[in-house]
């Protein structure tokens, strides 16, 4: 009956865990690329001229995988003070479009 339970509740937690994977697929990727240029590439770029440089960050600098970790663990980032007055809709834009643009994807992209 105990493990029962445990596999029960692993189970609800594996669909919620697919579900809001799912869910930040759904973004705009045109959009996203966008709101990346406005609200990520200035301190993002290879030559940072933003508040607070910091290193390149263009799609292409991670694999898809390592993206979804960085929006899941977003709230551990130097610069997530500055995400959040970025909308829910809007970081899912960004994350579609670095996703899509990633280095192991079918289309890697620097930002440009």
């Amino acid at each position: 009956m105990k493990k029962m339970i445990i596999m029960s509740m692993a189970a609800v937690i594996f669909a919620s865990q697919i579900g809001l994977a799912l869910a930040m697929f759904d973004g705009n990727s045109r959009k996203g690329r966008f709101l990346y240029r406005q609200e990520c590439r200035p301190c993002h770029m290879e030559n940072p001229i933003g508040p607070v440089p910091a290193h390149y960050l263009g799609p292409d600098a991670k694999r898809q995988a390592e993206w979804a970790q960085v929006f899941e663990g977003r709230t551990e980032l130097p610069c997530y003070e500055h995400w959040q007055g970025v909308s829910a809709e809007d970081l899912n834009d960004i994350f579609t479009y670095l996703y899509e643009g990633a280095a192991d994807s079918p289309t890697p992209q620097k930002c440009g």
